[in-house]
């Protein structure tokens, strides 16, 4: 019985931690792309001033 419960703690624990580093992936790539989509904005106004 003992050993049922801590094979289930363990895979809650691998679970969540599984979870937190997808989540950290994902801020990651979004914090990426708004850069990406930051920059691109300036070059458009950059290139409207130019205009």
């Amino acid at each position: 019985m003992k050993t049922v419960f801590f094979t289930l703690v363990i895979a809650v624990l691998i679970v969540a931690l599984v979870v937190t580093y997808l989540v950290s992936q994902e801020q990651r790539d979004m914090r990426r792309f708004k850069d990406i989509f930051i920059r691109l904005m300036q070059k458009f106004d950059s290139w409207q001033v130019m205009r």
